[in-house]
């Protein structure tokens, strides 16, 4: 009886080692802190708070400046984009100087899916060169916002478990007019860029109006695809302007300055989706009453 005992006393040990991790695991979160669209400097780690479902996170490790960032640059490459694709190949390498030089860019065009043009590299020239070579494709006449956001996460995550690198945070700067109507759910997209712990920042190059609440009810059954919802999950920014140029180069510097906040993991089975909220502490409040601070709102547990 003893021996039985003893046996499932084992085997239960080992269940329980296999279906739950302990709370040592840090979980990475990419904050970026503005107040009236000036970004905030300056913050220490005891200026923030974290919930992880609701229940407050001590900060385990912080960082207010980036080292080398790993950015995807996504280029919408539907035909109403053409404008501003010959824009960036043009003007493009001026903006890309303000990136370090140890930080790695890929670029990434997109239709219907996306393709991967120029994989990770400090070489700035092989990513304009990329550019001006995806002007002159034919456009394939369908655009799927979600569906490329997707890929560009699934080949950061993959380029990351290659390098055996989790320091380096990933960004995806998607240039896009945000006209989309595809089947690819947010929530798909959504799986991926949390579970690569990318954000994703987005320059939508158009001087249409973007889609309303009104405007989706409107067209209830058609399946609208708005980059805004995806940023603010993801704890990106959106800017819009007609003149990809003049906006390009402010978008990379601001992609890349964002506080580093740790925190540890709470003992839960992995691949569980935990929400995560990440905010100014009282004190830092009361100094920035209008600041807005954007950060991932989840992710999975390893």
């Amino acid at each position: 009886m003893m021996k039985i005992l003893f046996t499932f006393a084992l085997l239960s040990s080992v269940i329980l080692a296999q279906t739950f991790r302990s709370a040592t695991t840090l979980v990475r979160a990419e904050t970026l802190v503005e107040e009236n669209g000036r970004l905030i400097g300056g913050l220490q780690s005891e200026d923030f708070i974290i919930l992880d479902e609701g229940r407050p996170q001590p900060v385990a490790n912080f960082a207010a400046e980036s080292g080398s960032v790993r950015l995807v640059l996504l280029l919408d490459s539907s035909g109403s984009m053409k404008p501003a694709m010959r824009q960036l190949a043009q003007t493009g390498l001026l903006a890309l100087s303000v990136l370090h030089p140890d930080d790695l860019v890929a670029l990434m065009t997109f239709d219907k899916k996306a393709t991967l043009r120029v994989p990770l590299t400090a070489d700035r020239k092989l990513v304009i060169d990329g550019i001006s070579k995806a002007t002159g494709k034919t456009p394939d006449g369908g655009t799927d916002i979600y569906r490329a956001l997707s890929d560009a996460a699934r080949y950061l995550f993959t380029a990351k478990t290659a390098a055996n690198k989790v320091d380096a945070p990933n960004v995806i700067l998607i240039l896009t007019d945000n006209a989309a109507r595809a089947d690819t759910t947010e929530a798909a997209a959504l799986r991926d860029l949390w579970a690569a712990s990318a954000a994703v920042d987005a320059l939508v190059v158009s001087s249409s109006p973007l889609w309303g609440e009104d405007i989706s009810r409107s067209l209830a059954g058609t399946k609208l695809q708005d980059v805004r919802r995806i940023a603010d999950q993801t704890g990106g920014v959106v800017r819009q302007t007609p003149d990809a140029e003049a906006a390009l180069q402010a978008m990379l510097e601001r992609s890349r300055t964002r506080y580093t906040v740790y925190f540890r993991q709470p003992e839960t089975a992995p691949g569980i989706l935990r929400h995560v909220k990440v905010d100014l502490s009282d004190a830092a409040r009361a100094k920035h009453p209008a600041a807005v601070v954007r950060s991932r709102t989840a992710y999975y547990a390893e």
